[in-house]
């Protein structure tokens, strides 16, 4: 319904310019050295690029498929140079016809790059029977009014690249979601080795993609390569019939080569999802755990015998959820957290991180818990001291690329000190972690945190140690996105 009313006020808004509205398209017609069947392959272009930029895109896709005769259809014209669903049909059927009309045939497969990608997707899921397959270069099948579901009514391949600062979250978000759609090899997602999202197209790149995008090793020539090769395989892969075994087999062999890249890339994003929640019936994070022993500053034999259990719970229920520790032996502890994720939210599931924003703590107060492992007193620790141990394992999750290039080139955070708030409310709507721009390469990032004595008048919120924590997650995006934006190597 929301999408419905969001198309409706776009139509009114184009309907109100005196701007005529005709997308349209540029063919290309196959190499006059491809032999074999016709197979067509529309580009819809992302904001602010033209569809000629593709060109370059989809003539290395004609090269990567000789034993087939490829046309191309470019779409351009856009108003205001974006794809919009008032145009796609008009633009797609442009060059339908184009190609009819020059007596080319055959299965159509259609690209998008970035938000042509959505606008593609959105239109064809209304209209499977003109497409055999969609192909999502720097985009993805979005999340929208709470489906998570990847099942589509044709084939679809997204291909996303390892430096894209503008769809590198999304990733395993898709991957997963492609996974549980369960059609083998119908919803692939790989990611491109060191391309970036500037890569697919060519020429002058809009500034707020440049300003967003990480930077690529390798030219766009071989970015293009790149694309084109995990394009041409999953067409291939959706047509068999039309190629040789040879042919099928280079397909294949790519395929598995993509996507042994694509889960080892992955592998850091799953592990540190998985510390702000195991997705489990009663749902816990395991770093609330790690959080707990960070607090209380002791050695691994010093904690033997400590046992921490954490509950994550929904917002309304944070203020009410209390940890504990019991003691059933002397010098003994089993201490009880809370910890509640919060997540970046769009209409347009578009332009957010997929880690968590903050995670909101409840930690038992160290001084208790001490005591109860007959532990002496020691100077408390903050929810600082937490996130930057959470910085360090993500550092140690990154690939060794990754870590590499953003000690190199990325903006260091700069962990300062809590600021304490006087009141519970103070905490709880504290509106999450703090950051402040220092200079080109530095920022600061401190925590709102609240602490309650043991002697505390109210005894059931006695000896609370409450913290805005970094999920390693979201640590893992610095380092991989949002640190290294808009730089230079």
């Amino acid at each position: 319904m929301k999408q419905r009313i969001f198309f409706s006020l776009l139509f009114f808004l184009l309907s109100q310019t005196d701007v005529a509205l005709g997308a349209s398209c540029n063919l290309v017609p196959p190499m006059s050295s491809a032999t074999g069947e016709d197979i067509g392959f529309i580009m819809i272009p992302g904001a602010q690029i033209s569809g000629e930029q593709y060109q370059d895109l989809g003539e290395e896709i004609q090269r990567q498929l000789p034993g087939a005769r490829v046309w191309l259809g470019l779409t351009k014209g856009w108003l205001g140079n974006f794809p919009n669903p008032i145009e796609i049909a008009g633009a797609l059927n442009d060059c339908l016809d184009h190609a009819s009309s020059e007596g080319l045939a055959g299965p159509v497969f259609m690209a998008g790059h970035s938000l042509g990608g959505i606008m593609l997707e959105t239109y064809i899921k209304d209209h499977p029977d003109v497409a055999a397959g969609i192909i999502l270069l720097g985009s993805y099948l979005p999340d929208l009014f709470g489906d998570h579901s990847n099942v589509f009514p044709v084939p679809v391949l997204t291909a996303v690249g390892e430096l894209d600062g503008l769809t590198l979250s999304y990733v395993y978000r898709e991957w997963m979601e492609s996974a549980d759609a369960g059609v083998l090899g119908g919803f692939p997602v790989y990611v491109i080795d060191d391309a970036n999202h500037a890569q697919v197209a060519s020429g002058d790149i809009p500034s707020f993609v440049t300003e967003q995008d990480i930077p690529s090793p390798i030219s766009f020539e071989e970015a293009h390569q790149r694309y084109a090769q995990a394009v041409a395989s999953f067409i291939v892969k959706q047509k068999e019939e039309m190629f040789s075994e040879d042919q099928i087999s280079i397909a294949l062999a790519t395929q598995s080569q993509l996507m042994r890249f694509s889960n080892r890339f992955l592998v850091p994003f799953a592990t540190a999802s998985l510390m702000e929640t195991d997705g489990a019936e009663v749902p816990s994070s395991s770093w609330m755990l790690e959080g707990q022993r960070v607090l209380l500053a002791a050695s691994e034999e010093e904690l033997t015998n400590l046992e921490v259990i954490d509950f994550v719970v929904p917002f309304e229920d944070l203020g009410d959820a209390k940890p504990g520790v019991n003691s059933s032996t002397e010098c003994q502890a089993l201490v009880s957290t809370f910890s509640q994720p919060q997540y970046d939210s769009s209409v347009a599931d578009a332009n957010t991180l997929q880690s968590a924003s903050v995670i909101k703590a409840k930690f038992k107060l160290e001084d208790v818990v001490r005591e109860s492992l007959c532990l002496p007193e020691v100077p408390r620790k903050q929810c600082m001291d937490i996130n930057i141990a959470a910085f360090d394992m993500a550092l140690s999750l990154a690939t060794d690329e990754a870590r590499e290039r953003f000690l190199a080139i990325g903006t260091t955070l700069v962990f300062d000190n809590d600021k304490v708030s006087p009141w519970g409310p103070g905490w709880e709507f504290s509106f999450g972690l703090h950051y402040a721009k220092i200079n080109e390469t530095h920022t600061r990032l401190y925590s709102t945190s609240l602490i309650s004595e043991p002697d505390f008048f109210i005894p059931t919120a006695a000896g609370m140690h409450y913290c805005d924590l970094l999920s390693p997650f979201r640590a893992l995006e610095w380092i991989y996105i949002t640190g290294v934006q808009g730089k230079t190597i």
